[in-house]
């Protein structure tokens, strides 16, 4: 049966996804430290004694907790079709010769443009956006840049869950 435009447009509606990033960069290292003692650790000499991997792994535990209270969730939404194929028109291309330093200057206003317009919660301008990144280490920038740029350029079709299917198939002849 046709659908017409009205129940078409009903459907329509922009991708979104929420990015978790831990903003305590600075836990990172006290997490490495931990662990390496965990794997270090020797057994307790006596039984009355205390395990140190008790110990350690309860620290390691207490950080981690931190960690969490300092993640935050960005939730971000695509561009409309028209906006984001005028944007993306102008992602800045790296010369031929040109220096990394001088590419990286050009192009991180693109990306502050990119993150700053798909960012719907929290909003921020392109202003915020870039203090935020100069306040992130590179992997939190690049995972929240990389999930706008995947947000607006990947598709939308129905996924296919094997494990899903196999489960309902299963259930549904049980």
């Amino acid at each position: 049966m046709p659908r017409d435009f009205d129940e078409v447009k009903k459907l329509a509606t922009l991708p979104t996804r929420t990015v978790s990033l831990c903003l305590a960069g600075e836990l990172v290292e006290e997490i490495a430290q931990l662990e390496l003692q965990l794997a270090e650790a020797k057994p307790p000499v006596s039984l009355g004694d205390a395990s140190p991997k008790r110990l350690i792994a309860e620290q390691l535990a207490a950080v981690q907790d931190r960690m969490r209270e300092a993640t935050v969730d960005f939730y971000i939404r695509a561009m409309g079709s028209r906006v984001w194929s005028l944007f993306w028109a102008g992602m800045p291309t790296q010369g031929e010769k040109e220096p990394d330093a001088e590419w990286s200057d050009r192009v991180f206003p693109f990306y502050v443009d990119l993150v700053s317009r798909s960012c719907a919660d929290p909003v921020m301008n392109a202003e915020q956006v870039a203090e935020l990144a100069d306040l992130l280490h590179h992997r939190a920038w690049s995972d929240l840049v990389t999930a706008c740029l995947k947000l607006n350029m990947g598709e939308v079709n129905v996924p296919n869950s094997d494990a899903a299917s196999e489960l309902i198939g299963t259930s549904e002849q049980t």
